[in-house]
């Protein structure tokens, strides 16, 4: 299946739940993925589509028996994972669960979090060279095949 998808927020709730459905994993991983899906693709709207209506996002999805796999593109000048290495280097990362409080005392989570936090929710998360295309790869349970003629 492939989209092309408005960079608007109401478009990526209504992606992160097809997300959440599509998905036969527990439902701890099916969060985890739907998740990291949503990261990327909210990264996507709004540092390569600028939450531009107007540019568009092209999303491709793929199941098999053994994996389920994501392709996002957007219209920008893409990153560098590189970048939001050296972001998270440069600053602690604040404990996310007090995030509101954190907040208010001008302590922000770097740039880049969410991504770092993506790449532990799926088994591979690929950049393009450019830093405008994301492929998020989750390997599916395998479930032996009943020999033919056993019900």
């Amino acid at each position: 299946m492939a989209l092309a998808v408005r960079c608007d927020l109401g478009t990526l709730d209504r992606l992160t739940q097809f997300m959440r459905e599509s998905v036969a994993l527990p439902p701890q991983e099916c969060e985890e993925v739907a998740f990291a899906f949503r990261e990327v693709v909210m990264n996507a709207m709004e540092h390569g589509g600028k939450f531009d209506p107007e540019k568009f996002l092209e999303i491709g999805y793929l199941k098999s028996k053994r994996m389920v796999m994501c392709r996002v593109k957007d219209p920008g000048e893409g990153f560098s994972m590189d970048e939001i290495r050296a972001a998270e280097l440069d600053r602690p990362i604040v404990d996310l669960s007090d995030q509101a409080g954190a907040e208010k005392r001008g302590e922000l989570p770097c740039g880049g979090i969410g991504i770092l936090i993506s790449q532990k929710f799926v088994d591979e998360l690929i950049f393009s060279e450019k830093g405008n295309e994301v492929f998020l790869i989750k390997y599916l349970p395998h479930v032996p095949r009943r020999p033919v003629g056993e019900v």
